[in-house]
């Protein structure tokens, strides 16, 4: 009895795997994190605060590569200012400073959302930054697009390069 079972446990063949399991490691990269939380301080205040899925580090260079990233923006009195998502990003440790790239979003307190393909935060003066073309919309429908733009976090003022555009809202009747 025993010998037939054996017999008919070599009849099974291994399953043949296809392929090869994703690499999370990028070519260079000295660590990987998954799951990634930071908090962007200037002067031991709380000024933003970065998670991502993959952070990738790069000790000579002083970064992080990340990847699926959401910054969350602090006011003075600790309040969310606005949140920004992006596919990926790369992380100045010691700047704090944070590109952004990848269906960049923002949308601020103030009901404005901001729309580029690529975003910069930077928290020595606590701006975001788009210099490669954006698009931001206003609570009412307005829609304002250029080159360049920065904002202000903690003004909520705006600056707008040359080029600009706005198309106001249409009510298109019925």
């Amino acid at each position: 009895m025993l010998v037939v079972l054996m017999l008919a446990g070599c009849d099974e063949k291994e399953p043949v795997l296809a392929g090869e399991a994703p690499s999370v490691f990028v070519e260079g990269a000295d660590q990987v994190m998954v799951g990634v939380e930071n908090h962007i301080t200037r002067q031991g205040v709380r000024q933003a605060e970065l998670e991502a899925d993959t952070a990738y580090t790069f000790e000579d260079a002083g970064r992080l590569d990340l990847k699926q990233v959401t910054l969350t923006f602090f006011g003075e009195a600790g309040d969310t200012v606005g949140v920004l998502t992006g596919q990926s990003a790369e992380y100045q440790l010691e700047a704090g400073d944070v590109t952004v790239r990848g269906d960049v979003e923002v949308d601020l307190r103030t009901g404005e959302r901001f729309e580029a393909p690529v975003l910069a935060y930077i928290s020595a003066s606590n701006q975001i930054r788009a210099d490669s073309g954006y698009v931001l919309i206003y609570p009412d429908g307005t829609v304002d697009r250029g080159t360049y733009v920065v904002r202000d976090l903690s003004t909520d003022e705006t600056r707008y390069g040359e080029g600009r555009t706005t198309t106001p809202e249409v009510t298109v009747p019925q």
